[in-house]
């Protein structure tokens, strides 16, 4: 049997912290991609999977709670009951559409930065409307924070800084570049990869035949290939 990869024992034991603060019916963790959707790396719940699969294509548009609001803030924990009153989050698309399908109510997603930019989130969900997240769990979650951020910085954000160095250096690329390729290596269409970037489909292109030439490369296939080992 192989041994877990260190990031999975760091991931196993972040959801025993968790549960060990405070109670909740699932926790999700993810590397978030500047300009692109979620990427999960791992789920306490297997429900919890089949769940997240439509929120990139369908959901993440309408949810209060997405990363992209709280870019440019200081907020690192947030939940629905923190952002409205009950009764608004009940009348809310996130809750009607995508949450209470699957069973769960109430969320609270906590932030973590590197350069003043979400690099990742760990969301925690509950399926009883009657148990929100009190003001004691948040203060609760605030001070844990800053410890489970570090340990981050140690696991994760200073390999995919690493990575992003090693792509410029060894392919003679642009920063804008790497944020194509970090994007594109997560396999999703052109279409989606425009949205996130806030770019044209002409633009993408563009980008695309720079980078393709400069990796040696000639379509998206081969260049996931390629560089399979720089993916988050």
């Amino acid at each position: 049997m192989s041994e877990p990869h260190p990031t999975e024992e760091f991931e196993q034991e972040l959801f025993s912290l968790i549960h060990r603060l405070l109670p909740v019916d699932g926790i999700r963790f993810y590397i978030y991609v500047p300009w692109a959707q979620l990427k999960q790396e791992l789920s306490s719940d297997h429900d919890l999977d089949d769940m997240m699969e439509n929120y990139p294509k369908k959901y993440w548009s309408i949810d209060p709670m997405h990363p992209s609001h709280y870019e440019g803030t200081d907020k690192t924990v947030i939940s629905n009951s923190q952002l409205m009153s009950h009764e608004a989050w009940s009348q809310t698309e996130i809750l009607n559409k995508f949450y209470r399908p699957n069973g769960y109510f109430h969320n609270c997603d906590m932030f973590f930065r590197q350069r003043d930019r979400i690099v990742a989130i760990l969301s925690m969900v509950r399926k009883s409307p009657a148990i929100p997240f009190t003001d004691a769990e948040m203060d609760l979650l605030h001070q844990t924070q800053p410890f489970i951020e570090y340990c981050l910085e140690k696991m994760y954000i200073s390999e995919r800084a690493h990575n992003r160095s090693s792509l410029i250096d060894e392919y003679h690329l642009t920063a804008r570049e790497v944020d194509v390729i970090e994007i594109a290596l997560t396999g999703v269409s052109n279409k989606v990869l425009c949205r996130h970037l806030g770019i044209s489909l002409p633009t993408l292109r563009t980008h695309m035949q720079r980078i393709y030439s400069k990796v040696d490369v000639h379509s998206n296939a081969e260049l996931i290939s390629k560089l399979a080992k720089y993916a988050l």
